[in-house]
């Protein structure tokens, strides 16, 4: 996907990619998200809607509380290739 402001308004090299959007069922207070075992926001205010921008063998966990909830593993993912996915588009 190209274009996709929604995900970083301010950062253009953001907008495109893999995105992979998901819903959570367990609410609270707080999330912690981790990329490759690396936390990359921790205790931020939770939202049930959340998207993030995935490539090959990524894996994010999602923690609600301090408590992990979900992992989702990319690993085995097939992904379009650019070129691709621009020429799906067109017809």
């Amino acid at each position: 996907m190209t274009g996709y402001t929604e995900f970083n308004e301010s950062v253009v090299e953001e907008q495109e990619g893999n995105f992979f959007p998901f819903t959570l069922k367990k609410t609270g207070t707080t999330m912690t998200f981790k990329k490759n075992g690396a936390e990359v926001k921790k205790d931020i205010p939770f939202e049930a809607n959340n998207v993030f921008r995935v490539s090959q063998n990524d894996t994010f966990t999602v923690l609600v509380d301090s408590q992990e909830v979900v992992t989702f593993n990319f690993k085995q993912a097939t992904f379009a290739t650019k070129g691709k996915a621009r020429r799906n588009r067109a017809k």
